[in-house]
């Protein structure tokens, strides 16, 4: 028998296993890497997803005269609604800011946090001339794993005149 045939030393299977073991960790990490990248780009998809939704809702929603003052919680419960589309529980839509502006001048206005119309224009009449008929809303989505996006959306009471 020659010398040859006898296989493999022991050093050699244990340089064999080690050279295995370096690229297998390789791909591992890749893998992860990969598994990892993936799942924050689907959160990042489900919290466009809930924002485009809760937009939507709020755009198709009456507008609300008072919303800080509205028995049924305002605008909170149509925009957290929205985080249904993705199975989320509501607490992930938060109501961040509430805006009214105020015309302070033909050329300009500002931004209120606070609703200056009384409990008697506080209706669904409210007029051009008794209400601030804008409104800016802000809401927050915060996906389970902690990613977060803002947007802000205007609401309107003004419609245009009946052509006749």
């Amino acid at each position: 028998m020659k010398r040859r045939d006898r296989g493999s030393s022991l050093i050699e299977v244990v340089i064999a296993v080690a050279l295995m073991g370096v690229v297998l960790s390789g791909v591992f990490g890749a893998m992860w890497s990969a598994i990892h990248l993936s799942k924050f780009s689907d959160d990042q998809a489900k919290v466009e997803a809930v924002l485009g939704s809760a937009a939507d809702r709020l755009a198709n929603y009456a507008y609300i005269p008072c919303p800080t003052n509205n028995s049924n919680g305002g605008y909170l419960p149509i925009i957290q609604a929205a985080a249904g589309t993705v199975d989320w529980p509501p607490n992930t839509v938060a109501l961040t800011g509430m805006y009214f502006w105020n015309p302070t001048s033909p050329a300009s206005g500002i931004w209120l946090e606070t609703n200056a119309l009384s409990a008697t224009e506080c209706n669904e009449t409210a007029s051009l001339t008794t209400a601030r008929t804008l409104q800016r809303i802000k809401f927050t989505v915060t996906s389970p794993s902690g990613y977060a996006k803002s947007l802000e959306v205007v609401k309107s009471n003004v419609f245009p005149r009946s052509i006749s």
